[in-house]
């Protein structure tokens, strides 16, 4: 936000402005008004919660005005302030007034300027995406509202169930919209069910649990409002303990609320094109979600979501931020301003946070990022090496049956990532596998083959009536469904950051003596790389578990004399565009306490590796050594309770928050199965990030590397493309070990390898804006 010096004409002019924070002081007496529940300049659905402050008591007699037009909005005064709901704004630019008549007889007044969206949206993030399929019907909120008659969306019936027999389209719905609802669930102890609050609350199910409230005993029941907001359903739950009176059972009772949000952020990987679905709603809820929310709510907490909050359903950030910003907003005018906010949420979910700390500043005051990644987008980087290199060990395995690759675990030398010669492999079910196939198999096509769809959407096109050839533009990769961003090509097809010219695949394992330069050298000869998107093909998971046929391979790159493996130089525009869209976090802000919490899953060669909470921080410490200190990392085992831990770091956050100062808890620190503390404090990861002997807890955690981390990247893992030097500098500068002496036809090999040169990681990335 820009920062403003007030003047004499901001007072005289007696505006607000987004960058003048909001407030107007006029001049004979210093009266202001400010918007409570979002920016002024992005203020959604035509209302917003409104506060008048003034520096001595309030005047008496105060009116207010919309666009010229006096109004009568419902205002709540407490001492020198006044805070309430503003309703009727039209679309686009408005002006409220708060005015009174001072002791001379002058009518004195307070303007601010509201810029109000549809609840639709979108606000700042461009055209929405055509086809997108509205999901409210699997939640059991019903369809989706009628908007148009154009043929533009999801088709609307006249019969509410799906297979129906006879049913009629009446209309279409591109906005995917509902009609607020308000339903309420009981807690039995495992889980909720929904209650009837007309009977429930005289005849209480036999399975229902109490919690101790303000130390009394109450039924655990929860209110829950469910809509829909940029097109997304969202849901506001809060304790409701005892039945509401009949004239207020729209609104949300707060007497049980300790006035403090939580927001819930979820994961997974998605390509977009649909609405997602309602965590309350269908069983939407999942096992260790389930007892977290249930624990955050029974302490008071308010906990609001929004099924455009799941990377499973799309991967566009600022998407998500301009989502989470107007389901907030939704908040605070329905219920009030929370004293803070505090998001929580795992792996896609904790992603969010940390980029919505980064690209939107006040929508969070703390996290609790779990199983986190830095960001998806430079994730992609050592999830599409996985796959190049599984191809060339399997296919080195086929043709020597004696070949050192047939031991699982040697392929970390490699990968980076841990591999085990005992978890047991999903494609061949036998012992043996690592964390590229357990872990990621698959996690290519999904992001990046432009024809590969999920076969969820064939039974959309099947039960919703959609004519057969509605997805036939879509273009299946996280890239097209950031097209704002990315941009495409005249054939529609995004481009993408994917480059691997000049990577030295396992040049740590050579300059270790871990393996030989013929090794080295056929490696890299053989790796090859990825199709540009508009060659990319059905992905036949059962034939061909690697998506070989999507790579650039050579059938002669094993002989010295033969054929290297193309590799493939990734887009500099979209490298850029990631950068500067706000979907790489780069460690240059992060001004919010966060807890990264995460259950060690290395033996199981589970996707979220131990390394991302240390790749988050080496980029902080990298960029802004002081936000750094913002983030600590706590370790627990697999087999720890996970939603205590979760709890606990809630706690020490709110106690953070509400004091001002970090508690000692907000410290680095691992825990054992019991859940026992094994070290705290500011040296227990020493060794990772630094060259000084393993901390007590990095000893008990060992943290892996990436493909790219063998071959000379840093861990904070940011770089699309690297710098080249030439083979012949590499050769001269130490760049290989004196053991590996290569013979004239090895450099030869090496020169026709890397015609373009070798990676020189001291000097960044290629694909970074110059003012990164």
């Amino acid at each position: 936000m820009t920062a403003c010096n007030p003047t004499a004409a901001c007072a005289l002019a007696a505006l607000v402005l987004a960058g003048c924070g909001g407030a107007v002081h006029v001049p004979d007496r210093n009266i202001s008004l400010t918007v409570l529940s979002s920016k002024p300049n992005e203020v959604s659905g035509g209302d917003a919660r409104i506060a008048v402050s003034a520096a001595g008591d309030l005047p008496g007699g105060l009116t207010f005005r919309l666009n010229g037009q006096r109004i009568d909005p419902p205002m709540v005064a407490a001492g020198t302030r006044m805070e309430g709901v503003v309703s009727g704004l039209a679309e686009g630019r408005n002006t409220l007034e708060a005015s009174y008549t001072d002791h001379g007889g002058r009518e004195v007044s307070a303007r601010l300027v509201l810029v109000n969206y549809p609840v639709t949206g979108p606000m700042f993030t461009g055209p929405q995406q055509q086809p997108f399929v509205c999901r409210t019907q699997e939640s059991g909120l019903g369809q989706p509202l009628v908007d148009n008659h154009e043929g533009i969306g999801h088709p609307v019936f006249d019969a509410a169930a799906i297979d129906a027999p006879g049913r009629h389209v009446v209309g279409y719905s591109r906005y995917c919209a509902i009609n607020t609802q308000v339903h309420y669930f009981y807690h039995t102890g495992e889980g909720f069910k929904p209650f009837d609050p007309a009977t429930g609350y005289t005849t209480p199910p036999a399975d229902l649990k109490t919690i101790v409230l303000n130390g009394a005993s109450v039924p655990f029941v929860v209110r829950v409002e469910a809509g829909t907001i940029n097109r997304f359903v969202y849901t506001i739950a809060m304790l409701a303990p005892s039945a509401a009176r009949a004239d207020a059972a729209p609104r949300f009772d707060t007497a049980a609320w300790n006035r403090k949000l939580v927001y819930w952020l979820r994961g997974g990987v998605g390509i977009g094109h649909q609405q997602g679905t309602a965590i309350w709603f269908s069983g939407g809820m999942r096992g260790a979600e389930r007892q977290i929310i249930s624990r955050i709510l029974a302490q008071g907490y308010a906990v609001a979501s929004s099924s455009g909050n799941e990377a499973g359903v799309h991967y566009n950030m600022r998407l998500a931020e301009e989502t989470a910003a107007m389901t907030k907003e939704r908040f605070i005018e329905a219920v009030g301003q929370p004293l803070f906010t505090v998001g929580v949420g795992g792996s896609g979910g904790a992603v969010q946070q940390y980029l919505f700390a980064q690209n939107r500043p006040g929508l969070l005051d703390a996290g609790i990022p779990v199983q986190s990644y830095p960001d998806m987008v430079t994730q992609t980087i050592p999830v599409a090496d996985c796959p190049l290199l599984e191809q060339y060990f399997s296919e080195e395995v086929a043709l020597d049956p004696a070949s050192p690759w047939k031991t699982w675990s040697r392929r970390s030398l490699i990968e980076g990532s841990n591999a085990s010669d005992t978890v047991v492999n999903p494609i061949t079910d036998k012992p043996g596998s690592s964390e590229c196939i357990n872990g990621w198999q698959g996690a290519v096509p999904t992001v990046v083959n432009p024809v590969y769809k999920d076969p969820r959407y064939d039974l959309v096109v099947q039960n919703y009536g959609y004519p057969p050839d509605v997805f036939a533009k879509v273009k299946w990769t996280h890239w097209n469904d950031l097209a704002n961003i990315y941009g495409t090509d005249s054939d529609g097809f995004a481009p993408n950051s994917l480059d691997n010219v000049g990577v030295q695949y396992g040049l740590g394992a050579l300059a270790a003596g871990q393996i030989g330069k013929d090794e080295f050298l056929r490696i890299n000869a053989c790796v090859g790389s990825w199709k540009v998107p508009s060659q990319f093909v059905m992905w036949d998971m059962a034939a061909d578990p690697f998506d070989a046929r999507n790579m650039q391979r050579s059938a002669t790159c094993r002989d010295p004399g033969g054929l290297p493996a193309p590799r493939r130089a990734g887009d500099l525009p979209a490298m850029r565009a990631a950068y500067t869209s706000g979907h790489v976090f780069t460690g240059q802000r992060l001004d919010i306490p966060m807890i990264d919490l995460r259950p060690y899953l290395e033996p199981v060669l589970n996707m979220h590796n131990a390394r991302q909470s240390f790749s988050v921080r080496a980029r902080l410490l990298d960029t802004n050594r002081t936000a750094a200190k913002n983030q600590v990392i706590w370790f627990t085992t697999s087999e720890a309770d996970q939603p205590a831990h979760a709890i606990d770091a809630l706690g020490v956050l709110d106690r953070y928050l509400s004091t001002g100062s970090a508690p000692a808890q907000f410290a680095d620190t691992c825990f054992d199965a019991s859940g026992a503390v094994i070290a705290a404090g500011a040296s227990v990861w020493d060794g990772i990030l630094n060259q000084r002997p393993k901390g007590a807890c990095s000893a008990a955690f060992p943290v892996y590397a990436s493909p790219r981390m063998v071959a000379g990247e840093s861990i904070k893992g940011d770089v699309f493309k690297c710098k080249l030097k030439p083979v012949a500098a590499a050769l001269r500068d130490g760049t290989y070990p004196e053991a590996a002496r290569f013979s004239a036809r090895d450099k030869e090999w090496l020169e026709r390898i890397f015609p373009q040169g070798v990676c020189d990681y001291r000097f960044g990335d290629q694909g970074r804006p110059a003012h990164w």
